[in-house]
């Protein structure tokens, strides 16, 4: 029989089977956005979907939440080495951020696919659950000790064998959870999705046969392997380090640095984390899977956006940490906030590295953070509640233009929820949401501005949150400025405090179970991004127009842009 690599392919055939393997991962986000419950799936997006190999090679995988990228590969392989056997309808949950899980709320459904009795390769939708048990409704414990706190760990479970679901598994995990109808349906539209892949390159294989469908996908591998090599030998060969901080671990420690070693060569790229802190106990390590993927999305940004994912492009990049620090935690570390601040921090530092080799490709700066907030209890008939909050900011100015406002840091790419439905599901009501002048870093191009959301509780709350740069704002370049910090407020009886005046904690930005009374309003701000180039060189019929758009105040405008 030959193999895919002996196996001819003419160059429009080859890319019809590329092309179709794309639409069907973006066919199973349709799915999945059409069927979930929550709104955190279909409205928010927070979900990626992917497809494999029958080794676990990922083949092709929608742009989804960026942080999903690069190591749903391995959690696949880690569930086909951890099981005796696969049959055809079998269906596997994994999240252990140990074993190339992102964190506990980002759940791996993984289900074979099989075409007439053979298995030919895997689908999978990795997905953020509302809830997975632990100290705090939905998770983001920003008070966590240890991993056990943050939520159940599923490692490689079978939840369905052969088609049938197993009950004492599936009846575990639901008495273990919050919401548990929300999140069985949430369940059951990442199945689905997984269904529709099967069907999709059932229909392939009938059309093309097996050989010319797995000559198809080493097409399709090696297409993405060309491109990214076809960008690297257009940057510049060098070392470069770079470093960025994690202000606080929510009790009074910090700030931790994250440091990277970036190695250029014709060919290949090494990311070097040697050098970072020692992972902490508390939420605010990135998993190996997260530092992954941060790797992975920065280097794609900065060499080229549009080239498809899958895991043809890890030949050309080498990664290399410290088992035991920040960017690859160990067991009990905590692990929750992996795909927020964390991952951020990561991607910062690699943007920094890169701007100095290509600084005319890399923006300054951006919020970076995902000011993650749950909020749970029992509204006024007695039904539980739990909403799940985190919110796009002001990003970095580039060489040539002012950075985006109101947009996602590139590790999410996430979406914003309807206002509307959340005040017919929560008891909460929205008083606001705005640009926030004055946010953007000054430069000769302005950063973007960050957000401020405002919402009223109409029942008691329980709070929790994660988030970090609240004291430290993005950072500009070329001596632009910085943008405005993150923050978290609550206004109670018209007085704002922040969190850590307000309920007397060391920290403003971790923090678990803070109890806001009825009629309290919490503001969650996301800062802007931050500047590029001396202010002073903005065109004045720039600064006139952020002025007239009130982007900037009368006093900026006059004391950093001399107007």
């Amino acid at each position: 029989m030959n193999t895919p690599e002996t196996t001819t392919l003419d160059p429009f055939t080859a890319e019809i089977i590329r092309s179709y393997l794309v639409s069907t991962v973006r066919e199973m986000v349709l799915t999945t956005t059409r069927t979930a419950f929550s709104t955190c799936f279909c409205h928010g997006e927070d979900f990626t979907c992917a497809m494999f190999d029958r080794d676990g090679v990922m083949i092709a995988q929608d742009q989804g939440v960026t942080v999903h990228a690069g190591a749903m590969g391995e959690a696949v392989r880690f569930v086909i080495r951890t099981q005796p056997s696969i049959s055809e309808g079998d269906v596997f949950l994994h999240n252990d951020p140990y074993n190339w899980g992102t964190h506990q709320a980002d759940v791996l459904v993984c289900r074979p696919i099989f075409y007439r009795g053979e298995l030919v390769g895997f689908a999978a939708n990795r997905g953020h659950w509302t809830d997975v048990g632990g100290m705090a409704p939905g998770g983001w414990s920003g008070t966590a000790e240890d991993v056990i706190q943050e939520g159940l760990l599923l490692s490689s479970i079978r939840l369905i064998h052969a088609g049938q679901v197993n009950e004492d598994i599936k009846r575990f995990l639901l008495r273990n959870v919050r919401m548990e109808d929300q999140l069985w349906g949430d369940i059951q539209s990442q199945i689905a999705s997984n269904i529709i892949a099967e069907r999709r390159i059932g229909h392939l294989i009938d059309r093309y046969g097996l050989e010319q469908y797995r000559a198809g996908v080493h097409h399709t591998l090696d297409y993405s392997r060309r491109r990214l090599l076809a960008g690297l030998v257009k940057i510049p060969e060098g070392v470069m380090h770079a470093e960025d901080v994690i202000e606080d671990d929510g009790r009074g420690g910090g700030p931790f640095p994250i440091r990277v070693t970036l190695t250029k060569t014709k060919e290949k790229v090494t990311a070097d984390f040697s050098d970072t802190h020692p992972h902490v106990m508390a939420p605010i390590n990135s998993s190996l899977a997260c530092t992954k993927a941060a790797v992975i999305a920065s280097l794609l940004a900065t060499v080229d956006p549009d080239i498809p994912l899958n895991d043809s492009l890890f030949d050309c990049i080498d990664l290399v940490t410290i088992p035991g620090s920040l960017v690859h935690p160990t067991h009990p570390a905590p692990t929750f906030a992996s795909t927020a601040d964390p991952v951020d921090r990561v991607c910062e530092v690699m943007m920094r590295a890169l701007h100095q080799l290509v600084p005319e490709r890399v923006p300054a700066g951006s919020y970076s953070t995902g000011n993650n907030v749950t909020g749970g209890g029992f509204d006024s008939q007695g039904n539980e509640f739990l909403w799940y909050i985190y919110m796009a900011g002001g990003c970095g100015a580039h060489s040539d233009c002012d950075g985006n406002s109101a947009e996602w840091h590139l590790m999410s790419n996430c979406k914003n929820e309807s206002m509307e439905t959340w005040e017919v599901r929560y008891p909460v009501e929205f008083l606001s949401y705005r640009l926030i002048p004055d946010s953007g870093g000054s430069g000769k191009w302005r950063g973007g501005l960050g957000t401020e959301r405002q919402l009223r509780v109409t029942s008691d709350t329980r709070l929790t949150g994660i988030s970090d740069h609240h004291g430290i704002g993005a950072h500009g370049l070329a001596n632009g400025m910085p943008g405005l910090p993150n923050g978290f407020a609550v206004s109670r009886d018209g007085i704002v405090s922040t969190i850590a005046e307000l309920f007397d904690l060391p920290s403003g930005s971790k923090f678990s179970n803070v109890p806001l009374r009825t009629g309290d309003i919490f503001v969650s701000t996301q800062g802007g991004g931050g500047g590029y180039g001396d202010p002073r060189q903005r065109e004045r019929i720039l600064v006139e127009q952020d002025l007239q758009e009130g982007f900037i105040g009368k006093e900026t405008a006059a004391d950093e842009y001399r107007l």
